[in-house]
């Protein structure tokens, strides 16, 4: 099966106070297991109070399914893809999702791939988006990076 991924932001319309970002994390990796375990999708999510930034791998059909229902989220608003299209392997073997909030070391990270020291993936390039999730990934920043348990292992 050929493999593809999508890259693309969305405005954040959820207003999440710290108790309801631990709950919204957890539910957002419950799905994202579910949706492992049934359509083979991986990918991770960062998130802030203003966008969702997202990279989702797997087959294309699967992928078209779940961007439908992104879609018709209210919890999402002026969504904007930034790139779709066959990849030789997957840069996500599982799930991850992590709040993008603000630290001197997390500015500095937002610097290396934007205009200014903020998560804004309005001002990236795809390529730059999935280089800035795997970077916030590797860096386990905050306590706010979750990742799911792995479903099964995808030999692609």
């Amino acid at each position: 099966m050929p493999l593809h991924r999508i890259v693309f932001y969305s405005s954040n319309e959820t207003k999440l106070t710290s108790s309801s970002m631990r709950d919204f994390v957890r539910d957002v990796l419950d799905n994202c297991a579910r949706l492992e375990a049934i359509s083979g999708l991986t990918g991770a999510l960062l998130f802030n109070e203003r966008f969702f930034l997202q990279v989702m791998e797997g087959d294309k059909v699967a992928i078209s399914e779940q961007m439908w229902k992104i879609s018709q989220d209210e919890r999402h608003s002026l969504m904007v893809i930034l790139a779709a299209g066959a990849i030789p392997r997957r840069a996500f073997l599982t799930w991850t999702v992590g709040y993008a909030g603000r630290s001197p070391e997390l500015d500095k990270l937002y610097l290396s791939y934007g205009p200014a020291p903020k998560f804004d993936p309005t001002r990236m390039t795809a390529a730059s988006a999935v280089d800035l999730v795997q970077d916030f990934i590797k860096a386990e920043h905050g306590q706010m990076v979750k990742h799911a348990e792995p479903m099964a292992l995808h030999p692609d």
